[in-house]
C-alpha cells in the first residue's frame, strides 16, 4: 500500500512537471511569434519609409544644392578631353563633391547594385533642367503586395509651378522591390514624360 501511495504521489508530480514545461513552452512559443510579428511591422515601416524618402527627394524641387554641385562639376571640364584629362576631371574636387552629395541623398535607401543603377539613370532629373519651376509631392500612398512581401505598389501626386506660378497636378504610379528592410533593390515610377516635357521645354 505504501508503494502504492508513493508511485501515485510521484506519478502527481510528473504530470505537474509536464504541465509546467507544456505551459511555459507555450508561452515561449507565443512571446517567439510576438517578437516575429512585431520584426515584420518594423521592415514594412522601414521599407515604406525608404520608398516615400526617395519619392520625395526626387519629386521635391528642384534641389539647388545638386544644380549648383552640377554646374561647378560641368563648368571644371576642359571641353573635348582625351581619356587622362577625363580620368583627372573624375578625381577633381568639383566631381567628387557632386557624387558624394548624391550619395549622401539617396544611397542609404537602396542596395549597392540598386544605387548604382539608381544613380546613374534616374536621381536628381527634376532638377538638371535650368528653367524655374517649383515641384512638391502629395498623397503619396504606399501598399504592400499580399502575397510577395517585398513588392510594394504606391500613388502620389506632383504639384508644377512654372515660373508664373500657374500650377497644373501630375498623377503618378509605380513600384518598388524592396529586398532588405529599408533597402530598395529596384523602383519605376511610370507616366513621367510629361513632367520631363514641362520642366525642359
Amino acid at each position: 500500500m505504501g508503494n502504492f501511495i508513493k508511485t501515485k504521489r510521484l506519478m502527481g508530480l510528473l504530470l505537474m512537471i509536464v504541465s509546467f514545461l507544456l505551459i511555459a513552452g507555450c508561452s515561449e512559443n507565443g512571446e517567439a511569434i510576438e517578437v516575429e510579428t512585431e520584426g515584420a511591422v518594423d521592415s514594412v515601416e522601414q521599407d515604406k519609409a525608404a520608398i516615400q524618402a526617395v519619392i520625395e527627394k526626387q519629386f521635391n524641387g528642384p534641389d539647388e544644392k545638386y544644380r549648383e554641385l552640377w554646374n561647378a562639376a560641368m563648368d571644371s571640364q576642359t571641353g573635348e578631353m582625351d581619356e587622362e584629362q577625363y580620368n583627372t576631371w573624375l578625381n577633381s574636387p568639383e566631381y567628387k563633391a557632386l557624387i558624394a552629395y548624391m550619395d549622401d541623398t539617396y544611397a542609404s535607401y537602396f542596395t549597392d547594385n540598386a544605387y548604382e543603377t539608381f544613380k546613374n539613370t534616374d536621381a536628381f532629373m527634376y532638377s538638371l533642367s535650368d528653367r524655374e519651376y517649383k515641384l512638391s509631392t502629395d498623397n503619396i500612398k504606399i501598399i504592400q503586395n499580399d502575397t510577395e512581401k517585398t513588392l510594394y505598389t504606391f500613388t502620389f501626386q506632383v504639384l508644377f509651378e512654372n515660373e508664373t506660378g500657374e500650377p497644373e497636378t501630375f498623377d503618378f504610379d509605380g513600384e518598388a522591390i524592396v529586398p532588405t528592410a529599408g533597402k530598395i533593390g529596384k523602383i519605376q515610377v511610370t507616366n513621367q514624360q510629361r513632367l520631363l516635357e514641362k520642366i525642359t521645354y
